[in-house]
């Protein structure tokens, strides 16, 4: 008798535990998605396919909301300022955001987002003192990106101009040192900067620059603007090199326009912020962490697009 009231009563328990785990599955399906918003300069821009692509569906998988500003380029501080106000008016509860240029966003996103989580993608915020920001910031390694399109460039003696979009941008300022770090041991030397400003014509920029032997390109909108006019006659003969972040680019790759190219992996970026994101918001007390992500560096005499493409850029499909 006493057995049967013991296994009367596991019983007993097993469906308490059976009926409390249902009726917190069904509830659960209430609660409303997290949202979090995304800001990118440009974010219609074909550039950020991929990385809007890993976002999406990282955040089906953990089960958040994203909010994919609606922007055009961001110059400055305050333009980013205005969008990050704009969303805390609808009841945002994070923000992953590609930094505005310039010395001032530090202090604007840590005024702004006080009490709202945020993570930074792509680059760092820039300092004029250099180093880095203390924030979490998921993005590649733009210090290897410059050194690795240093090292297409050879040990041969050459002239080499950079083309580059801010100069206050922490990436532009990694990946020049990158550059400059490893041509100390050629005999290469950089002999111009150019700085590109907003609706420039930057082909005709560049073919006024004196000539040199190669030009790096740190801009992925440039790098496919200066691709598609070079030929044998373009830039007085000058080879170019440069980061790239889209399936255009591979295919001036490619087709001989350019010689040398490195891409971000932007998928695992977009990816895997959204994935720091959903941890925090649901540990509150989770502290979200940086990343550096994948890069791939392709070289154009042992490049195949055949061979290649599915390697790296799979996810811009």
């Amino acid at each position: 008798m006493k057995k049967n009231k013991i296994t009367f009563l596991i019983l007993e328990c097993i469906f308490l535990i059976l009926t409390l785990f249902f009726a917190w599955k069904i509830f659960d399906r209430d609660v409303p998605e997290k949202r979090v918003a995304v800001i990118l300069p440009e974010s219609g821009d074909n550039r950020w396919n991929s990385l809007i692509k890993g976002m999406k569906q990282s955040a089906k998988i953990n089960n958040l909301h994203m909010i994919i500003c609606n922007t055009d380029e961001i110059e400055n501080a305050e333009m980013e300022k205005e969008i990050i106000k704009e969303q805390k008016h609808n009841n945002i509860d994070a923000f992953i955001i590609c930094p505005a240029p310039g010395s001032d966003t530090k202090d604007m996103l840590k005024k702004q987002c006080a009490k709202t989580p945020y993570t930074l993608i792509m680059e760092d915020v820039y300092s004029k003192e250099g180093g880095n920001s203390g924030n979490p910031v998921i993005g590649p390694d733009y210090y290897k990106m410059g050194s690795e399109l240093g090292k297409q460039l050879g040990e041969k003696r050459q002239k080499i101009g950079v083309v580059t979009n801010w100069k206050e941008s922490k990436s532009d300022q990694d990946a020049i040192r990158g550059l400059k770090d490893s041509l100390k041991d050629s005999k290469s030397e950089i002999d111009w900067y150019c700085y590109r400003k907003k609706d420039q014509n930057i082909y005709e920029k560049v073919s006024k620059k004196d000539k040199v032997d190669a030009i790096v390109v740190l801009d992925p909108h440039a790098l496919e603007e200066l691709g598609e006019q070079s030929d044998e006659d373009s830039y007085q003969g000058a080879d170019i090199y440069g980061i790239g972040s889209s399936v255009k680019a591979v295919v001036l790759l490619d087709n001989g326009n350019i010689q040398g190219l490195v891409v971000p992996d932007a998928y695992e970026i977009g990816y895997k912020s959204v994935g720091e994101m959903a941890q925090r918001l649901e540990h509150r007390f989770y502290r979200l962490k940086g990343h550096k992500t994948e890069i791939k560096v392709f070289d154009r005499d042992e490049f195949s697009l055949n061979d290649n493409l599915e390697r790296f850029l799979y996810s811009y499909e």
